[in-house]
């Protein structure tokens, strides 16, 4: 049989089925979501601005990094790193900005009084 003449994608290398990866992304963004609604509703935020809750945007990048297929174990051990950081980010989220909030207000008001 002459392989000059196949093209180069009908010519493929026996290799393992690939392992569905689509589980894991979805797994990690439903547990940012259900972390970071959990934390804003404990938080006193949902009275304040909704420009405050710009903070989630970095977990939810996170998470998102997940849905990248990965080619290699390490790909894939970073992807689940991520998405891990992301659900725990959004589960703290909400009081580091209160937090910062309140780091923010005491600054100012020692260094301008009443």
């Amino acid at each position: 049989m002459n392989h000059m003449n196949t093209p180069s994608s009908a010519v493929r290398p026996p290799h393992a089925p690939p392992q569905p990866w689509l589980l894991v992304p979805a797994l990690f963004t439903a547990l940012t979501l259900v972390a970071g609604g959990l934390s804003y509703a404990a938080s006193d935020l949902p009275r304040s601005p909704l420009w405050l809750s710009l903070p989630y945007l970095l977990p939810l990048g996170l998470a998102a990094l997940t849905w990248r297929r990965p080619r290699t174990p390490a790909q894939r051990t970073n992807r689940i790193v991520a998405g891990s950081i992301g659900a725990a980010l959004a589960l703290v989220c909400a009081k580091a900005v209160e937090v910062v909030l309140i780091g923010v207000g005491l600054a100012l008001w020692l260094t301008h009084g009443d």
